[in-house]
C-alpha cells in the first residue's frame, strides 16, 4: 500500500548536488533544529531531499499544511510517519487526548522522546512548508521543548518561506537553531 504524499520524502529528478550549501547543512545540524529558509522555488525542498539522501541521513519527511494547525492532526500523522518509518516492534507512540490539554509541553517531552528513540542516528525529522501554519499555531510554543529532547546525532529540520516565528526567540537567542 503506497505512503500518503504527506508523509514521503520527494523524489528527486536530476538535482545538482550543492556541496557548498550540504557543507552548511552540516553546521546546522549541530544544532537541534535547523531552520532552511527562501522564496517560493528556490530549491529549499531539493537540496534538503538531495542533502539527506546524500549523508545517508534517516528519520522522516513530513509536509506541514494548514490542517496542522489543530495539534491532534499534526501528532497523529507525525505518528503515522514514524510507525512507517522506524522499527515494527518499537513501542506505540502517546496520543494526545484531552486529558493532554493542560500541559501540552509535557505532552511534547513525552512524545518526542519516545519518538527519537525509535530513530537511529544519523536521523532528521524534516518538516515541509513549516509557513503554512497560522502565526497562532500552538506548534511554534512547542518547538522549544521539541529542541530540548533532540538527542546527539538527530535533527529537526524545518523548511520555511518565512524566518522562526517570534515563540522561537528563546531557542535563536541561545543559539539552538542554525
Amino acid at each position: 500500500m503506497p505512503g500518503l504524499a504527506k508523509l514521503t520524502r520527494p523524489k528527486l529528478h536530476q538535482v545538482v548536488q550543492r556541496e557548498r550549501l550540504f557543507e552548511r547543512l552540516d553546521q546546522c545540524r549541530e544544532r537541534p533544529i535547523a531552520w532552511i529558509v527562501g522564496p517560493p522555488g528556490a530549491g529549499k525542498t531539493s537540496v534538503v531531499a538531495s542533502y539527506v539522501s546524500a549523508r545517508r541521513i534517516g528519520g522522516l519527511w513530513y509536509h506541514v499544511d494548514a490542517g496542522d494547525h489543530d495539534l491532534a492532526t499534526f501528532f497523529h500523522y507525525l505518528t503515522q510517519a514514524a510507525d512507517a518509518a522506524t522499527r515494527k516492534r518499537a513501542l506505540p507512540l502517546p496520543r494526545l487526548g484531552p486529558e493532554h490539554r493542560g500541559d501540552l509541553p509535557g505532552f511534547a517531552r513525552l512524545y518526542f522522546r519516545a519518538l527519537f528513540a525509535r530513530l537511529k542516528a544519523p536521523a532528521a525529522i524534516v518538516l515541509d512548508n513549516y509557513h503554512e501554519l497560522p502565526a497562532e499555531c500552538e506548534l511554534h510554543a512547542l518547538l522549544e521543548t521539541i529542541a530540548g529532547e533532540v538527542p546527539q546525532g538527530v535533527c529537526l529540520m524545518v523548511i520555511s518561506r518565512s524566518d522562526p516565528p517570534p515563540q522561537c526567540a528563546a531557542l535563536r537567542a541561545y543559539d539552538r537553531i542554525g
